[in-house]
């Protein structure tokens, strides 16, 4: 979904959501009154309206909060495994007894204060931070281009390092997968068909009462938009009001913050 989507507030987003499930259910309710009972009997009619909602609310609907919610939890997991490596890598890397130590520590904090305050507030945008990119780049390749002491005592240390280093590699590139989210493409527009023919099918709904065949049209919209809504909300977990937040990589800063008052000179 657009950037847009996610910047609107909660209740105006989930009423934008049930007021376009209402006007696709109420343009199905007047094809069914003018077209469709001409030809076809009103059980069979009915018979296909519940079975098209059963479908949505009970496989379609309930897999996809599933997934979602499965990825808000690992992308919570691969967070804190990565702010957990950022601070292992800087007690690797202060066991180093060269000069280059503080050079390489330096180069950890600035990635670590850019995540926190320039990737994060980009990321719930949908942007792309190339300043903490660039940051990440030249941590990796000034650790690469260090050359320990011909100790085995150094070279162990250095090993640890490099090892620290794939780990937070791995759960980076992990967690900016999360960005785009899965329903991108056909897979959202197949999806958003979905979603309109339930509330297409929904407008098919006829009792002896047109108040009350319009009251559970809505009932059955609610349920459509608002669980539409959170399968939207949570497809993008740096977004919304679902989003994961930076609180892993600030609760590292504050642990390290005794340790990084040498920097702040």
């Amino acid at each position: 979904m657009p950037n847009w989507f996610y910047s609107m507030p909660i209740y105006s987003a989930l009423v934008a959501m049930f007021v376009t499930c209402n006007a696709i259910s109420l343009f199905g309710n007047i094809v069914s009154q003018s077209f469709l009972l001409k030809v076809d009997n009103k059980d069979v009619v009915t018979k296909v309206v519940w079975q098209t909602i059963l479908f949505f609310s009970t496989i379609f609907i309930t897999f996809w909060i599933a997934t979602n919610w499965g990825n808000l939890g690992n992308l919570k997991l691969t967070t804190i495994h990565e702010a957990n490596s950022i601070a292992q890598l800087y007690n690797d890397l202060d066991s180093l007894d060269d000069s280059s130590r503080y050079h390489l520590e330096r180069k950890l904090v600035l990635y670590l204060d850019l995540v926190i305050d320039d990737e994060y507030p980009k990321l719930m945008h949908g942007e792309a931070s190339y300043k903490t990119y660039a940051a990440y780049r030249d941590l990796v390749s000034s650790i690469y281009t260090y050359t320990p002491r011909h100790q085995l005592a150094d070279e162990l240390r250095y090993n640890r390092i490099l090892a620290q280093l794939d780990q937070l590699s791995n759960y980076r590139e992990s967690r900016i997968s999360f960005v785009n989210g899965n329903l991108q493409g056909p897979l959202l527009f197949f999806f958003l068909s979905m979603v309109a023919i339930g509330c297409f099918w929904t407008g098919f709904i006829h009792t002896r009462s047109m108040i009350f065949t319009l009251f559970i049209i809505m009932s059955q919209n609610v349920i459509i938009s608002s669980s539409s809504w959170l399968i939207l909300e949570m497809d993008k977990p740096f977004q919304g009001k679902l989003s994961v937040d930076d609180s892993a990589f600030v609760n590292i800063r504050e642990e390290l913050r005794p340790f990084l008052k040498k920097y702040d000179k």
